[in-house]
């Protein structure tokens, strides 16, 4: 995955409750971390609202490919 890919949060472990089907942007990539800007605002714990978040590249489902070249 790399920057500027559409992808969806699919893994099913501690995070399913709030992000599982949300849709985010690859904003930064560095070894198997991403970053993620969500299309939508997610409500996080005690109604945190965030629109960005750092996970692991495997807890997401590639969407739609960048397919500029860098």
């Amino acid at each position: 995955m790399k920057v500027g890919d559409v992808v969806m949060f699919t893994d099913e472990g501690r995070y399913k409750e709030w992000f599982y089907g949300k849709i985010g942007t690859i904003t930064s990539a560095v070894g198997r971390g991403v970053s993620v800007q969500w299309m939508h605002p997610v409500t996080y714990l005690t109604m945190r609202h965030v629109t960005t978040s750092n996970f692991s590249a495997d807890y997401f489902t590639l969407m739609r490919a960048n397919n500029e070249s860098r």
